[in-house]
């Protein structure tokens, strides 16, 4: 357990480091005494020369110091010398301590976090952040000459973290970006071979990309060349899209031999769908529809802001053999391909338009299409509830995925007068010849997010939110049966079935790790581990307890939740606390990583309080109709009761020092919930809604999620929600210190929803701070935006609850308002 020096123990002296090297060095050649620029050679080039400190830092054997902190490097018999010392900071707080280092040869280097810092004088001022920090001393020793090391550091607030060569590590927001993930992960329609696609972030940000191919028997791993790889349908082949001087070319890969061969020219597109029959591909094109001349123009539709909106995409068909292409669909409608039978004769595809008398604005109609008499038939017109069908196997039924409400409601299993949640999913079967659907998971809580209509054993496999997991199912379509698969994970989060083999191929993560790939015998029921990434990734990281938590409130409902606790936990302490509740309405999962992982506020010395209060998906529909015209109504009650029983039942959380989180949906809590309660010390909103009535007309997805979230209520016929609900009209009632973060290029929550709010708490003179992020939609992608955008959070949370402003004063130093 690393902490602190107190007040009164300002300086720390490094007791011990991991040495490699030294290894000798030899000057060059001297040809001639200067080079092409003049100047003569320095024995401080060979620094950047060799021993890169990215690639060997932290190797080497432990070396300790004499009682009084010096270490004697032991002079070289003849030449130069290099090596590494290093040693680990542990900083649970911000702070700017001073290294100094006494004895040092005079090519020396110092880099903190792999980054050369400015040694003068053999010292140094550190930032550091509160995570763990890695400290290297690169060196040049002159032959025949001993060095005494010595290294302190000091800090005058008595801050200074207490040195060690132990390289374990709380979580931080450098574990949730940096590292090794899994991409996808699919097994060959013969059930031979695995195809993983994995990416590598670096602590520069740089991302890179490999495919593997892994033998099912033998577990043989083969780094693949190629981008884009893929599995053809049926024959158990690879492919890629090579680009030649005619055009782009279908590449076939053996995947026993890695052979090659080209089976198809002149490709019209690389994005395409390959016919289970292996001879031709659909593809869609967009139709460009007509655009306005000059900077003056007419808005036709609420979704005319979009740039594509007047584009439309239409279907084709090419023939792998002949090379020749066919337009299947026209029209000014756009067609996007559902699914192909598995004798390739018919085509599945549907069709969307805008339609404002009723909610969802949005009309479905799904058509079949036989390719060989181009005859359509109508399967669906007009439905504002389906989403995706695929088809059965014999290509006699379809799997509809849709809202309670399709097909006349028959899925619908909510009280008399409730509105459906539309976001919460659900799944039909529709027989094409009879034209009937029946509802397949009316009973089942889960909402479904994923689904596969298995050839090996005609059984529907989906994953499905199931409360805070995402876990595996299988359904008899035949029986209306569903069963629970059981998996390691609690979050899966892919799944890929072999079309000859009982065998399932999934990768999830969980409370305290990521990302993790496995093989499942259906038939055996027998799960198998194929990569543990997540212990590659986090081999060094320590992690506070995690578990459930839940609460009966005044309603009389169980609302679920999970707490997470320092790395460091001590019972006897009193520690802050964060409070994070579900955005738009699905439940915050048990998945370690996020913009807004758990793990790293309790790595900060934070306690997390999770619950999944009433309106959240995977709890039935019941509860998730709780979302539809409630905004924050009884949802905010089961938080604040939530948090206050937390407090009353766990000693060490400070009540006075309790803060909130939320983005989106759950930005707009966050705001909402400080206009009805002063439990928090600290709130924090990103792209959280203010005003619902701006939001519904000015957000380019607002109409639409509120068609959802406000079905039937609009500004004119519900005043009580529009105003009365909007945090904006209740602003005076805030007291609480909000922070305010939002991306500039935000289309579905405009960024004009934290100015609003931003201008109402100044003119109120409360404690508010905005922070906006040039270029940035709705989440925060770019490496560094959302390194710097992640440390504000932590840093206002830092201010507020640990009364430690120095990072965010650090992060936004004051600056005086220019005089007008």
């Amino acid at each position: 357990m690393l902490f602190c020096r107190n007040a009164s123990a300002q300086s720390d002296i490094v007791k011990e480091y991991l040495h490699y090297g030294p290894f000798e060095v030899r000057t060059p050649l001297m040809i001639d005494t200067v080079d092409i620029n003049k100047k003569k050679f320095d024995v401080k080039a060979l620094m950047t020369e060799s021993l890169p400190v990215a690639a060997y830092s932290g190797k080497g054997d432990v070396v300790k110091t004499d009682e009084e902190g010096t270490l004697i490097i032991n002079p070289q018999k003849q030449g130069y010398a290099i090596g590494l010392l290093t040693f680990y900071l542990d900083a649970p707080v911000f702070c700017t301590p001073e290294l100094t280092i006494k004895g040092l040869p005079d090519a020396a280097e110092l880099y903190l976090n792999e980054k050369k810092e400015n040694l003068k004088n053999g010292s140094a001022k550190l930032t550091l952040e509160p995570v763990r920090h890695e400290l290297v001393i690169k060196y040049i020793a002159e032959p025949n000459k001993e060095y005494k090391v010595k290294a302190t550091i000091s800090d005058p607030k008595g801050l200074t973290p207490a040195a060690t060569t132990n390289p374990s590590k709380r979580y931080s927001i450098y574990d949730a970006v940096n590292g090794r993930r899994i991409q996808s992960a699919n097994i060959s329609p013969d059930g031979k071979y695995y195809l993983v696609h994995y990416y590598d972030v670096l602590p520069t940000g740089k991302r890179t990309e490999n495919i593997v191919l892994i033998d099912s028997k033998s577990n043989k791993q083969t780094t693949l060349k190629h981008t884009g790889l893929r599995w053809m349908p049926t024959t158990g082949k690879l492919f890629y899209v090579s680009e030649s001087a005619q055009g782009l070319n279908l590449v076939t890969v053996d995947p026993s031999s890695l052979e090659e061969e080209v089976i198809a020219w002149g490709l019209p597109t690389k994005q395409f769908t390959i016919s289970p029959t292996e001879d031709f591909i659909i593809f869609s094109k967009p139709d460009i529809g007509p655009a306005e001349k000059g900077e003056v123009k007419q808005v036709l539709d609420p979704s005319d802001r979009s740039r594509s909106w007047r584009n439309r995409s239409s279907l084709y068909r090419h023939n792998l053999l002949s090379g020749v292409t066919e337009r299947l669909t026209f029209g000014n409608t756009s067609n996007s391909l559902q699914d192909i039978s598995q004798d390739g004769r018919y085509l599945l595809f549907g069709s969307w338009h805008s339609d404002y008398s009723d909610t969802p604005f949005t009309c479905m109609t799904f058509c079949t299409l036989d390719m060989q008499t181009m005859k359509a038939d109508t399967i669906v017109i007009n439905d504002r509830d389906a989403n995706r069908m695929l088809f059965s196997p014999d290509g006699k039924e379809l799997l509809v995925l849709a809202s309670a409400n399709a097909f006349g409601g028959i899925g619908a299993n909510v009280p008399e007068g409730r509105i459906i949640n539309s976001y919460d999913k659900q799944l039909f079967l529709y027989n094409i010849a009879d034209r009937k659907a029946k509802a397949l998971t009316k009973d089942f809580d889960p909402s479904v997010k994923s689904f596969i209509w298995s050839d090996y054993d005609n059984l529907i496999y989906i994953t499905a939110e199931n409360e805070d997991r995402v876990s595996l199912y299988s359904i008899n379509p035949i029986k209306e049966q569903i069963t629970a698969i059981a998996t390691t994970e609690d979050v899966v989060s892919s799944l890929s079935l072999s079309r000859a083999t009982p065998e399932l191929l999934y990768y999830g993560s969980g409370l305290s790790n990521t990302y993790r790939l496995y093989t499942i015998n259906l038939k055996k029921k027998q799960e198998q581990l194929l990569d543990d990434v997540s212990a590659k990734t986090l081999k060094d990281v320590r992690f506070g307890e995690a578990g459930d938590w839940n609460f009966t409130s005044s309603e009389g409902d169980l609302i679920k939740g999970r707490y997470y606790l320092p790395a460091d936990f001590d019972a006897n302490k009193k520690y802050p606390m964060i409070v994070y509740y579900y955005g738009g309405t699905n439940p915050t999962t048990r998945r370690l990583e996020g913009h807004y992982s758990p793990h790293i506020f309790a790595g900060m010395g934070f306690v997390v309080y999770i619950l999944q209060p009433s309106g959240t998906t995977g709890f039935g529909q019941e509860f998730s109709s709780r979302h539809v015209n409630a905004w924050g109504k009884r949802t905010a009650d089961e938080i604040i009761e939530g948090t206050t029983k937390f407090c009353d039942e766990h000693s060490f959380v400070d009540r006075k020092k309790v803060g909130c989180v939320g983005a989106s949906y759950g930005g707009f809590m966050t705001m909402y919930l400080q206009t009805v309660t002063d439990i928090f010390a600290a709130a924090i909103s990103h792209a959280g809604i203010s005003n619902i009535s701006a939001y519904w007309g000015e957000g380019l997805s607002g109409h639409s999620y509120s068609a959802i979230a406000s079905a039937g209520s609009y500004p004119w016929n519900a005043e009580w929600l529009y105003a009365g609900q909007s945090p904006l009209y209740n602003a005076d009632k805030i007291n609480t210190p909000l922070l305010l973060l939002h991306g500039t290029a935000d289309t579905n929550v405009p960024v004009g929803q934290s100015y609003e709010m931003f201008v109402a708490l100044k003119i109120l003179k409360k404690d508010v701070a905005l922070v906006v992020v040039e270029g940035e939609n709705h989440g925060i992608m770019k490496y560094d935006n959302r390194i710097k955008w992640s440390n504000t959070m932590y840093a206002w949370f830092c201010k507020w609850l640990k009364d430690r402003p120095e990072w965010w004063e650090s992060l936004y130093p004051e600056k005086e308002l220019l005089e007008r």
